[in-house]
């Protein structure tokens, strides 16, 4: 099996754009977030353990309400640990049977936001943080989902600080903005294969 590494970032960071990048280049990227929410969707013991813990409103018509698990799951830590105890061991599943269909790739990517945050640093050959700037983030998410500055640093606040992840890279991605991406991703290719 292919070694397959984290690539990480606090939110607004880029680490889905660099992610997008590798693939061009033919690596394979397990998106987590993207799992989690098809999972949310598709798995039918995820699904009972969802209304189970936050209610029957969790699905209309058998979709998935974002905005009512949101506004329970976020309204405390509690609830939003009991939502990434359901919902992650689920996503490593996956992504550990998508890695078992990734055996001709060189390594992969595992692309996921808060994995360091979850303790699960040790299940990959090594960590790849993309860092960009706070401010600079905050100005990224506002224009992408139309969020408030007070509902970005919300969100934020559920991550670890910029300095901490990037004291725990094993490989760092300069995002700010006046750093070119792509010859950072080319070196780190080139030091992966």
């Amino acid at each position: 099996m292919p070694p397959q590494y984290c690539i990480t970032g606090n939110i607004g960071s880029g680490k889905t754009t660099v992610a997008r990048e590798f693939e061009r280049y033919g690596i394979p990227v397990y998106y987590a977030d993207l799992a989690a929410k098809r999972l949310m969707t598709e798995d039918g013991a995820l699904r009972a353990a969802l209304v189970d813990r936050f209610g029957k409103n969790t699905y209309v018509d058998g979709e998935l309400n974002r905005a009512h698990l949101a506004a329970v799951a976020f309204a405390d830590t509690a609830s939003l640990n009991d939502l990434n105890a359901l919902v992650h061991p689920a996503v490593f599943r996956d992504g550990a049977a998508w890695r078992l269909r990734q055996s001709l790739a060189p390594y992969t990517l595992y692309e996921a936001a808060i994995i360091l945050e979850l303790g699960r640093r040790n299940d990959f050959s090594g960590v790849i943080v993309v860092h960009a700037p706070e401010g600079e983030r905050m100005r990224r998410v506002v224009l992408r989902d139309g969020a408030t500055p007070e509902q970005f640093a919300a969100r934020a606040a559920k991550q670890w600080p910029d300095a901490r992840k990037v004291a725990a890279a094993d490989y760092l991605i300069n995002n700010r903005g006046t750093d070119l991406l792509l010859p950072q991703i080319l070196r780190l290719h080139a030091a992966l294969l």
